[in-house]
């Protein structure tokens, strides 16, 4: 066989006509000049006050969405983008192979099969109108914007909103953790929420989704007042980073607060009559049943004494390499009685989780948002159609609750389900879920306070009558931990003393761990074991004092916070760390102080920073803290950079008459990606010195300060 004299130029060769033949044979860009004249008929303007915040004002709740999609579209196009592209399944189109894992999922989970089937029947007119309004308004974007936007999204429908609730919101008790911990047990993945691999898979530790949120009711406040703090710690960049808005339809629709790339409403806020906090709450929410395969014939499964035929689709998952060229690729998924098959190398097992083919999320949160009292309120709770997360309510008729809401699996009692199931008895496989009655809830309790920091429901109140754990089955899998943040609201709020405004203020920006939190326990053993033989060089010896005279405050002043946040947060990640781990922890630190800056007393603000394009600023708080501040740790260039925690807030209080004051901060600024706008970071400065402004919640008070108004259609828009 002759060898070919130019191997190069013949794989060159090759290569040009894959490159050219994938160019030419790309999806062509859809026409979305439709979208123009579909935008003239929606009656809405969009008023910017002077932070750039959107204020959306429309005659129908379908002109408010259509201007919500238009408005976050403006400020934060590409991560819009990516969101519905990973709804989708389409993720690796444009981020290539390592974002295969995303598309996988959203197959494997049956988002489109669960939409598709359901849409037309499951979700009413009333939701459908938003949903496909909202989509109307990124569509009108991107035809106004040619350059911007993938050949592979776009026109976005009303179906990509629904799903995307149907995708997105089981993340948020953790399914992706606990698929990635089935898949490979040893290094498990899940689906990262911040920075450049927002919604690809990794096995990075990833950034805590937390929250606080705390309500007053009027006999508790110093002024007679019914208060609430919405208090959310989530990812500050990214797809779940939270987009303020305030939105006004002649239908009734009135709120302000924030919102997610691609969710045509506001996800927690208030309107004039009540609003809500939201928090993460993580039950026992997903089970895997251990298959037994008949060994003569892998597609099928025995179920009750008898062999099953498995069902099979294929996911299709469109991967890019380099430009135009991608391919597809083939995945078996395999189903059950009980669900999809994860095929492991431990074993095959089916999963089912809760919010399993939920498509009336959306529904369900427009109910919130339209909700004029306590009653319409827990109406929504009552439809069972969020997976999880916490609300704690408050309203103009001094009523305030804590609900933990989940949409919790029937499940037979006297099973380990925390474990593997097993798969071959029908009995186990649940189909439907615990009523509202079930759900654990502290309302209207005597004490007249109510929080929740990603802790237990069996403490939501300084009273005693906060739901009571004997109550609730053990299947719930509901948590029974205690957080420093939720410690510190009991402590500074316990007893019979009322709360004021500026109270609620002191207790929300409080700096501080609590005495008794286990991690700091932990760390007060560890200290109180002396100088053992590793720590007898001189400067860890004056460390470990220095750590014993801290007065655990994350103040951005303090001198030991530093020290104290980097021996500490390790053990908040693993509260059993043996008193080794601990040398090496505390050690490490050290070493990294002193190489450093040559000391461990550096002022916290020196290093830990809030940083956004070329604006750096010292911020205080920690770990866990009611000011919470997470990083990744000491960079190369020696700062701790915010990535994660406190970030949009609101303080909203009403009396009987209705709402009296909405005061708010963004940890950036409403331009949520665009770096030349003035709108990018210019509310840093407020939000590290504590600071909070006006909500201009009235058409007129809103005037006064608007410094942009229009209609999507206009063309002079641009920030």
């Amino acid at each position: 066989m002759r060898k070919l004299r130019y191997p190069f130029l013949f794989i060159l060769i090759v290569f040009l006509i894959i490159y050219f033949t994938a160019l030419i044979t790309q999806p062509s860009r859809p026409d979305l000049s439709s979208y123009v004249n579909k935008a003239s008929a929606y009656e809405v303007e969009i008023l910017r006050d002077s932070l750039g915040v959107p204020h959306i004002y429309g005659v129908k709740d379908a002109d408010v969405a259509f201007g919500l999609g238009y408005a976050q579209s403006e400020d934060d196009f590409q991560t819009l983008q990516d969101v519905l592209l990973a709804t989708r399944g389409l993720i690796a189109s444009k981020y290539g192979y390592t974002a295969a894992k995303t598309d996988f999922v959203v197959n494997f989970m049956g988002v489109w099969d669960a939409v598709d089937k359901k849409y037309e029947v499951e979700v009413p007119d009333s939701v459908k109108v938003i949903a496909e309004a909202y989509a109307d308004g990124v569509n009108l974007y991107a035809s106004q914007h040619p350059g911007e936007w993938s050949r592979y999204l776009f026109p976005v429908t009303g179906k990509d909103i629904v799903a995307g609730f149907t995708f997105k919101t089981p993340m948020f008790y953790g399914f992706d953790k606990a698929l990635g911990k089935m898949l490979e047990p040893r290094e498990p993945e899940s689906m990262e929420t911040t920075g450049e691999t927002a919604l690809l898979w990794n096995n990075t530790p990833k950034v805590p989704l937390g929250s606080q949120g705390i309500a007053i009711a009027p006999h508790r406040s110093e002024d007679g007042m019914t208060r609430l703090l919405v208090n959310s710690h989530q990812p500050l960049e990214g797809p779940v980073a939270w987009y303020e808005a305030r939105l006004h339809s002649e239908e009734g629709w009135n709120m302000a607060g924030g919102t997610f790339p691609g969710s045509p409403l506001i996800i927690h806020g208030h309107n004039d009559k009540l609003g809500w906090a939201n928090t993460v709450n993580k039950p026992d929410l997903v089970d895997f049943y251990k298959l037994k395969v008949n060994p003569e014939n892998e597609m099928q499964y025995e179920l009750d004494g008898r062999w099953v035929d498995f069902k099979e689709k294929t996911a299709k998952i469109l991967v890019s390499f380099l430009g135009p060229v991608r391919w597809t690729f083939d995945k078996r998924i395999l189903i059950s009685e009980h669900g999809p098959v994860l095929e492991t190398d431990h074993g095959w097992f089916a999963t089912k989780w809760a919010g399993m083919g939920e498509v009336r999320t959306l529904e369900f949160l427009f109910r919130l948002n339209k909700a004029g009292n306590k009653e319409d309120f827990e109406s929504a709770l009552q439809m069972n159609a969020m997976p999880s997360i916490n609300y704690i309510y408050a309203d103009t008729e001094g009523n305030i609750g804590h609900y933990y809401n989940a949409m919790f699996p029937k499940r037979l009692d006297g099973v380990a389900w925390k474990e593997e199931v097993p798969g071959t008895d029908a009995t186990l496989i649940w189909s439907k879920y615990l009523p509202f009655e079930m759900m654990p809830k502290t309302v209207n309790p005597k004490s007249g306070l109510v929080y929740n920091a990603n802790n237990t429901p069996f403490s939501a109140t300084d009273g005693d009558d906060d739901a009571q754990k004997n109550e609730y089955p053990e299947f719930m899998g509901l948590e029974q931990q205690e957080t420093n943040r939720s410690m510190r609201i009991e402590a500074m709020a316990k007893g019979d003393s009322l709360i004021s405004g500026e109270a609620l203020y002191t207790i929300k920006y409080d700096l501080k761990y609590h005495i008794d939190y286990p991690p700091v326990k932990r760390l007060y053993q560890w200290l109180a074991q002396g100088d053992l033989d590793v720590m007898m060089k001189p400067e860890y010896r004056e460390a470990r004092q220095q750590l014993r005279e801290w007065n655990l405050s994350t103040g951005r002043d303090n001198e030991t916070a530093l020290l104290g946040i980097l021996t500490l947060d390790p053990i908040i990640k693993e509260p059993d760390m043996s008193a080794a781990g601990l040398n090496d922890v505390f050690t490490s630190a050290v070493d990294a102080l002193i190489k450093r800056y040559g000391t461990t007393r550096i002022k916290l603000g020196e290093v830990q920073r809030l940083k956004r394009g070329e604006r750096s600023l010292p911020i205080s708080g920690g770990p866990d803290i009611l000011r919470a501040v997470y990083t990744d740790g000491l960079n190369e260039n020696g700062n701790m950079l915010a990535k994660a925690g406190d970030g949009f807030t609101m303080f909203v209080a009403w009396d009987s008459t209705g709402l009296k004051s909405s005061k708010a901060i963004h940890q950036y600024g409403s331009a949520s990606s665009i770096e030349n706008s003035e709108h990018y970071n210019d509310q840093m400065e407020k939000f590290v010195k504590h600071e909070l402004r006006d909500v201009p919640f009235t058409r007129a008070a809103l005037e006064k300060q608007a410094e942009r108004k229009y209609h999507p259609l206009d063309r002079d828009v641009g920030m």
